[in-house]
């Protein structure tokens, strides 16, 4: 038998999608990770701003929970083999919020305090929320 021609640009095609799956949820997964409090400290508007928009622990709590559930909406739509597989979600995109807190405990050079825990809790909420949003929505819409 006779094998059907490939086109070399086949495989140049297949990994251009693949960047264009990967490449929103490798910018969130760099937004949520980059320092935010050390670019406030060099740049002291910026850190003003950042000390209104998350002047309490609640807001602070829902910017955290609100960006994880931007992140899991996100995998979850890029990668739809996740919905079926929660252990490997939460697994993954936990080790997002454990990068973060590691990040920020190397940025103030402090100990695991109680409120990296907490943060990851919230964030675990966060995406726990995404996961259940799409759930709701495919049993709704399919």
């Amino acid at each position: 038998m006779r094998e059907a021609p490939t086109s070399p640009t086949q495989p140049a095609i297949a990994n251009r999608r693949t960047l264009l799956r990967v490449a929103p949820l490798t910018a969130l997964l760099a937004l949520i990770l980059f320092p935010f409090e050390w670019l406030g400290r060099l740049w002291p508007a910026f850190g003003h701003a950042l000390d209104d928009a998350f002047a309490t622990e609640t807001e602070h709590a829902i910017g955290h929970a609100t960006l994880f559930a931007i992140f899991g909406l996100l995998a979850l739509t890029l990668f739809p083999a996740l919905r079926q597989r929660s252990w490997r979600y939460f697994g993954l995109l936990l080790l997002a919020g454990l990068g973060q807190e590691g990040f920020q405990l190397l940025f103030k050079w402090r100990p695991l305090a109680y409120d990296d825990v907490r943060d990851l809790l919230v964030d675990l909420i966060g995406l726990t929320l995404a996961f259940v949003l799409v759930r709701l929505w495919r049993a709704i819409v399919f």
